[in-house]
């Protein structure tokens, strides 16, 4: 049921298993497009936050539409992966600030679009929303597996440690999965990641010493926006992609989990609030949603 009564004991801990296991993939494109702009490390501590804060934002909108933002729908948002190769290229080309001017645009562009989506959606069918999706999907097979070697760069990638790590991670997992009874199973991602956790500040793989202070306000327009015409159509071609990814996403939630097709306002609300809340993330200096 889209409006069923899920009991708080349950709701907290799926809650905070999706908190973990969206936490690496919200920040990692963060940390791609950074690194190639040259971003200090003061500066990219701030886009995480700022990353953090408008997922649950664009979270919130999806759930509770604002106007006609919004799809009224249990769709997370997240930092895309979809935008992260062209915006590599400008941020090393032109600088961050163009990228942050190039989303910006893009994303009105696409929120505009979302508002006048039932004009032309019949456009996009059901099976180039797949394609998308799907290539979206197997696009991250490769970012799985860096983060099971120890991470993209690091200095001990593959290492026995970091290897063994992610295989008691994984194994936790299937084995949580196996021997769980009715909806418990779906917990099986948070129990892998307690486990595997657990056993890495055993191994003294987890560093505290980056926690300087525990409360930090986010920064509103931390860089100032410059727009570039190649820059700007380059960004706003991706949305059009994020567009499409949207609508398999969407129709995929009605489809599977409320057993009907999409209505026209809740698609419509959720690519608009795609764009519009991704124009909000740059406003923070952080990516597209």
């Amino acid at each position: 049921k889209l409006d069923g009564d899920t009991p708080v004991v349950r709701a907290i801990p799926y809650g905070i298993q999706h908190i973990l296991a969206m936490f690496v993939a919200n920040l990692a494109p963060i940390l791609i497009v950074g690194a190639a702009a040259g971003l200090a490390d003061d500066q990219l501590g701030m886009l995480v936050q700022s990353a953090m804060l408008i997922a649950g934002i664009g979270t919130l909108i999806q759930l509770f539409p604002l106007w006609r933002v919004g799809s009224g729908l249990p769709i997370v948002m997240g930092i895309s992966f979809t935008f992260v190769t062209v915006l590599v290229g400008i941020a090393a080309t032109y600088g961050y600030n163009v990228a942050i001017g190039a989303i910006i645009v893009g994303g009105i562009i696409e929120g505009v679009l979302g508002l006048f989506a039932k004009y032309w959606r019949r456009i996009i069918s059901p099976i180039v929303a797949a394609v998308v999706v799907t290539s979206i999907g197997f696009s991250l097979l490769g970012v799985g597996a860096s983060s099971f070697g120890g991470g993209s760069g690091a200095a001990d990638f593959g290492s026995p440690q970091n290897l063994l790590l992610g295989t008691i991670s994984l194994v936790s997992c299937l084995v949580f999965q196996v021997l769980a009874k009715g909806k418990t199973k779906q917990l099986s991602v948070l129990f892998g990641l307690v486990i595997g956790y657990a056993c890495a500040v055993g191994a003294g793989a987890v560093y505290f010493s980056g926690f300087q202070s525990m409360f930090a306000l986010p920064q509103l327009m931390p860089f100032t926006p410059e727009f570039n015409l190649g820059a700007i159509v380059s960004v706003t071609l991706i949305f059009l992609v994020s567009a499409t990814e949207t609508i398999g996403d969407t129709s995929a939630l009605t489809m599977v989990g409320l057993n009907r097709e999409v209505k026209e306002k809740e698609l419509s609300g959720s690519i608009a609030c795609d764009g519009f809340v991704s124009s909000l993330s740059a406003c923070f200096g952080c990516l597209p949603i």
